[in-house]
């Protein structure tokens, strides 16, 4: 008994490691259900942004920005709640004594970054500002844009409570960055008791080996891992 237990857990977990555990598509509750794109700014998608060249390959070989459209497009159909939550630093930022070995760096190259947030000069199609083509979607008046989170999860920020205020416990969740973000996002939520459902072509990461490590873990933590064409089926846009 012990060895099956062993061998089934071995092969859960293979198939969680190769992001393509076998699963039932859910039933989806479109009132209760949000899409939440993570960082979709500037500084990672736009070409002249500060962090395009590291992301750049994985950006290409996923389609991830036309992903990412499909999806905002797909959830202003289907009337799903389309939210954003961007990371933004402003210069009170630079002073953090504890900031971490990448925070560091993106403060000390002033990625992301803005004078203030009630302060709108320099922000227009800044590094900080969202990428253009997904600004139709996020400004229409009707997208959750929540405060700017700081760290990697929405720790820091309302997101949490901004959807359960809604009443979403489901998330469908893509963007960047695949192994920072997008994977803090998903525990945060899942510990909060949300269901996440990962895309896992709608992300990017700084090369494959991130890439893959953040598909390992969304196999083994989220409630499922999908393709867009997965995700915007479930959605019915």
């Amino acid at each position: 008994m012990k060895h099956l237990i062993l061998s089934t857990l071995f092969g859960v977990l293979l198939a969680a490691m190769s992001g393509a555990q076998a699963q039932e598509l859910p039933t989806l509750d479109k009132t209760r259900t949000a899409v939440l794109v993570t960082d979709p700014q500037n500084d990672f998608l736009h070409p002249q942004g500060k962090l395009y060249a590291l992301m750049e390959p994985s950006l290409k070989k996923l389609g991830t920005v036309e992903h990412i459209e499909a999806l905002m497009k797909a959830a202003k159909k289907s009337s799903v709640l389309l939210a954003v939550d961007p990371l933004v630093y402003t210069a009170l930022d630079g002073d953090w004594i504890n900031a971490g070995a990448l925070q560091r760096q993106l403060l000390d190259m002033q990625a992301l970054h803005r004078s203030a947030i009630d302060d709108p000069s320099g922000f227009e199609g800044s590094g900080a500002d969202y990428f253009g083509p997904f600004k139709p979607y996020i400004k229409d008046g009707s997208t959750l844009e929540v405060a700017p989170h700081k760290m990697y999860g929405p720790e820091s920020n309302d997101l949490i409570y901004q959807l359960r205020s809604r009443g979403i416990d489901t998330v469908i969740l893509a963007g960047l960055v695949a192994n920072l973000c997008v994977d803090s996002h998903m525990r945060a939520l899942m510990e909060n008791g949300f269901r996440v459902f990962v895309v896992k072509d709608a992300v990017a990461a700084p090369g494959d080996d991130a890439y893959q490590a953040a598909l390992t873990n969304y196999g083994m933590i989220a409630n499922g891992v999908l393709s867009t064409r997965e995700a915007i089926d479930l959605i019915g846009g």
